[in-house]
């Protein structure tokens, strides 16, 4: 299975909170509608932007079984397409896409309610690699190395994705290795549970110095929808 991730920008002519309004109540269902072949997805509505990258007001999950299900079987008709391009057009000023490889390292106790905010709070964190470090030797740090870390120090954290780009689909968006996922049940658990302790703190920061060249975080809702 592919995961894409879409990071998307508005209109400049309509507000976030427009764009939120639009995105959820009737962008949404026509996805659900006429994309027969996304298997699962995740609308991640942005509400503090990551310091120093670009403002975002969404975040989109998608998933396939395969990337030529999405590029050649994405829509259900030529007017289901129609539908969907003259929605988005409506709403939507821009979007960076990523084709990746998700692996799941911790999954939460309870499973997702579609058509809901989930509960907690949920970091969206896009990741590039130190200078000098191939992106090969970055997925083996970050999957064999640094996940262990981040399992043991990081306390707080429900749920953890870490999220390998595999490519970017067209021109546009910064050079990512990656895009990790960390849930956190609560703004209390997040402040006092991100780290164990003051040397888990700097054993995590120390590793991330090893691999991550640029990296910030995305605070975001996350609304699962299929």
């Amino acid at each position: 299975m592919v995961k894409l991730i879409f990071l998307c920008r508005r209109r400049a002519d309509i507000t976030h909170e427009r764009y939120v309004d639009l995105l959820l109540s009737a962008h949404v269902p026509i996805a659900l509608k006429h994309h027969p072949t996304m298997r699962r997805y995740v609308v991640n509505i942005v509400e503090r932007t990551a310091d120093g990258w670009d403002a975002l007001d969404s975040i989109g999950e998608l998933s396939f079984d395969s990337l030529e299900d999405f590029r050649e079987q994405l829509y259900d008709s030529p007017a289901g397409k129609a539908i969907v391009e003259r929605d988005v057009a409506g709403f939507m000023g821009g979007a960076d896409a990523y084709a990746t490889t998700e692996y799941v390292q911790k999954r939460p106790a309870a499973a997702a309610l579609f058509g809901t905010r989930s509960a907690g709070i949920k970091l969206v964190c896009p990741v590039a690699r130190r200078d000098g470090m191939s992106h090969a030797d970055f997925v083996d740090h970050w999957l064999t190395r640094h996940v262990p870390l981040a399992l043991a120090h990081h306390p707080g954290m429900t749920k953890y994705v870490t999220n390998v780009v595999d490519q970017r689909l067209g021109h546009s968006g910064p050079e990512l290795d990656g895009i990790a996922e960390l849930h956190f049940p609560s703004t209390e658990a997040l402040a006092t549970g991100m780290f164990d302790s003051p040397d888990g703190e700097r054993i995590i920061r120390d590793d991330i110095a090893r691999f991550i060249g640029r990296t910030a975080a995305y605070r975001v809702a996350e609304y699962p929808q299929r």
